[in-house]
């Protein structure tokens, strides 16, 4: 599959919009050859729009009025002469037209056909590549934008840019290349009667730089509030609980109106606009119907070589001659649509993905998994919205670590504990590579992963959530991610580990039940027993947990802490967690507050000079029984 050019070298989008137009349609070169098989049978298209005026010129002047008048005309028509008779001449005259716009016709269809699809297939390449360039982006950039105001780029910025490119290209080549045939065609007939019916239409260009003035800034401010609604949307449907449990549907109700007002207004701002332009524009075209019936019957009238048949075929061939006005009056309102929606894709398209391979990055082989962060810094960007800019308009980042060096050996369990806010997710994202650090390395066994690939670097580890996402699909599609060519015993193996088979068989569909979206119809204790089924089945050389039983129901934590603790056998494992009963399992733990780590080592050692993991353990009362690892916690955290 050919797809657009990203193009992620390009300077900011903030273009005008000529240059925004220009660098859509270079987007169009892969497809350049079908857009010229188009262009050619488009081509042969053009006689069945001019043969009816000189049929009318032929039937009116040579055989009504008798004249000589185009002579070449009953040389085709007459066959060289073999045809005589004006009953004969008429049919063949007739005949002559219906052969040549049926021909036309098909060839039409067949250009048309084949442009629209082409550009249907481009529309669906440069969605993809929207898709591809979001889904590539670090975490960093995700987290600073709205995931509805990202849709709404994907869809409706895109919606508006396929508009253009399948509702005007098309257009605009078939109606310029008639318009230019038939501008042609009625200079040869009579450049006098010609000049009279297009003056008028000129007038269209000074209209058009009017409109495009005026509507060119609304249409910016109506995409970018259609990016609003979608946010708003996005974020009330994610929240629709909190929303109800604290009584504020009034209050929501009132801030989405708020954002749909807005684009209210716009929209009523550009049909204001629509409103004037348009009746002008048939305006102008009346002007030019006057023009020619004036000027052209009064060279008839005066006998200046201006004939009944050639104002027949004027008439014939004055809707080609102002139609492309109507046309381009809408096609220009698609382009203006598409510049504001197409400054918002090339934005997506144009930004930088700080995550990707370095040169030269290697595949990673065999994972013994020890992990190393020497002296590493990281600090989050707040964003270009953020209240908290520099002078020069950058926005300010906030330190989240501060010369953090740990040391996870190879199979190893390692507790990352402390208050919340200090740091202990963002230290899990920087070993799986969501995030660079500013300064310093992360390293997996010995080698900086920045010089490993990213798809192979990725599936080396498997990381369980505090709040677990399931696909809307099947509890089988879901087991199965990291690895779909896994057969149904393997699952089930997996989901008997994780304490998982036996409610998932008594489901109503068992494996093939349909968990609805983000697994609603699941509990939170089903849905993290799935999960980590997903990473038993997965089989990764390092686990990552970050608070995997931090939302799940009392009556599952036990199940899920045993599971869990079969999980971490035998493989390097890193959690967070506030559960005292998983940081007692771990060999070594490190406390982290403020993004420094405070204190290291083995749980007890710690506990015995660390006051805070010391009052963190005692929260929660553990039995440990050493015959079947069963643990009961009465935990207070």
């Amino acid at each position: 599959m050919t797809r657009p050019a990203d193009s992620p070298d390009k300077p900011a989008p903030r273009t005008d919009g000529p240059k925004i137009i220009r660098r859509i349609l270079s987007l169009l070169s892969p497809y350049k050859w079908r857009f010229v098989w188009a262009a050619g049978l488009l081509i042969l298209s053009v006689p069945g729009e001019l043969v009816t005026g000189f049929v009318a010129i032929y039937v009116v002047d040579h055989i009504i009025l008798k004249t000589d008048k185009m002579a070449w005309l009953d040389t085709i028509f007459s066959f060289g002469g073999a045809v005589e008779g004006w009953p004969w001449l008429l049919a063949s005259a007739c005949v002559w037209m219906v052969v040549i716009y049926i021909t036309s016709v098909f060839f039409d269809a067949a250009g048309s056909n084949l442009m629209e699809r082409t550009c249907q297939r481009f529309i669906v390449d440069l969605r993809q590549s929207v898709y591809d360039r979001i889904q590539s982006q670090s975490q960093a950039y995700l987290h600073r934008q709205s995931t509805g105001d990202l849709m709404s780029r994907a869809m409706s910025d895109v919606g508006e840019v396929q508009s253009f490119i399948t509702g005007s290209i098309d257009v605009i080549f078939k109606e310029l290349l008639l318009w230019i045939a038939v501008v042609i065609t009625v200079f040869i007939l009579d450049w006098r009667v010609a000049i009279a019916t297009l003056a008028p239409i000129f007038a269209v260009y000074f209209l058009l730089r009017l409109f495009n003035k005026k509507v060119g800034p609304i249409y910016k401010s109506a995409s970018e509030s259609k990016g609003r609604i979608s946010s708003r949307l996005q974020e009330n449907l994610s929240g629709l609980v909190v929303i109800q449990t604290f009584g504020k549907e009034a209050f929501e109700s009132q801030r989405f109106s708020d954002v749909a007002e807005q684009n209210y207004r716009d929209q009523v701002k550009s049909i204001n606009a629509r409103t004037i332009y348009f009746p002008l524009g048939r305006v102008v075209g009346f002007l030019s119907n006057v023009g020619m019936l004036g000027v052209g019957g009064a060279l008839i009238l005066t006998n200046s070589g201006f004939s009944i048949g050639t104002l027949l075929a004027f008439r014939a061939y004055w809707w080609r001659l102002f139609g492309p006005v109507y046309s381009l009056a809408r096609v220009n309102d698609m382009i203006q649509r598409a510049i504001a929606s197409g400054r918002r894709v090339f934005e997506v398209l144009d930004e930088t993905n700080t995550i990707i391979d370095s040169p030269g990055a290697t595949a990673v082989g065999h994972v013994d998994g020890n992990i190393r962060l020497d002296n590493v810094r990281f600090s989050y960007e707040l964003g270009q919205d953020s209240p908290g800019q520099t002078s020069s308009g950058k926005p300010r980042t906030r330190d989240i670590l501060h010369d953090v060096s740990i040391d996870i050996p190879a199979g190893s369990r390692v507790a990352l504990c402390g208050p919340s806010g200090g740091g202990k997710s963002t230290l899990l994202g920087l070993i799986v590579r969501f995030f660079d650090p500013v300064e310093g390395t992360v390293t997996l066994d010995g080698v900086d992963i920045r010089k490993l690939t990213l798809q192979t670097l990725r599936p080396s580890f498997a990381l369980v959530q505090q709040e677990t996402f399931l696909f809307r699909q099947s509890v089988l599609d879901n087991i199965r991610y990291g690895k779909p060519q896994a057969t149904l015993e393997e699952v089930r193996e997996a989901a008997r580990a994780a304490d998982a088979d036996e409610f998932i068989i008594a489901l109503p569909n068992g494996y093939n039940t349909e968990v609805g979206e983000r697994g609603v119809r699941l509990s939170g204790g089903q849905k993290q027993r799935i999960s980590i089924a997903r990473a038993f089945l997965a089989n990764p050389s390092v686990l990552l947990l970050d608070e995997p039983t931090s939302s799940v129901e009392p009556d599952s934590e036990n199940a899920i802490i045993q599971a869990i603790t079969r999980l971490m056998t035998g493989r390097t494992t890193v959690l967070t967690s506030h559960r005292p009963s998983l940081v007692a399992r771990c060999d070594l733990v490190y406390v982290i507050d403020e993004g420094t780590v405070l204190d290291q080592g083995p749980p007890e050692e710690v506990r015995a000079r660390n006051e805070w993991l010391d009052r963190f353990l005692r929260s929660g009362y553990e039995s440990v029984a050493s015959d079947n690892g069963i643990v009961q916690t009465n935990s207070t955290d």
